[in-house]
């Protein structure tokens, strides 16, 4: 699962050989940082996902509810403005998932995707 926050990206997959266990990775040690501070960061020179820290779910979990509930903001890109290089990657993935949803309202499909039917 891919996650946004505004202490930047993060990608939560189930641990290749831990049952009980989350991998958080992120392109940046920051949000690792910054969300899971007492736990060691793996740095994996060669991976696409250089910065990783090995959880267990029940820790995981929390933080994450934790930070949903500390949004206050009404604008998820203008919270994220001072940092200007994540800013313009949100904005840019912000724009292409704008032009899917174009994409998925013109098709010829669109009726079978969407929940909601119009009158």
């Amino acid at each position: 699962m891919w996650i946004f926050t505004k202490h930047g990206f993060i990608s939560i997959v189930q641990h290749n050989s831990i049952a009980d266990h989350f991998q958080v990775k992120s392109r940046e040690p920051g949000p690792l940082k910054k969300l899971w501070p007492e736990h060691e960061i793996e740095v994996i020179e060669w991976a696409d996902y250089r910065y990783r820290v090995t959880i267990p779910k029940n820790e995981v979990v929390p933080v994450l509810v934790g930070v949903i509930e500390d949004i206050l903001y009404t604008s998820f890109k203008n919270e994220c403005v001072r940092d200007s290089k994540y800013h313009n990657v949100l904005t840019r993935i912000w724009s292409l998932m704008y032009n899917y949803q174009k994409n998925v309202l013109a098709s010829p499909l669109a009726r079978d995707r969407i929940w909601f039917h119009e009158d």
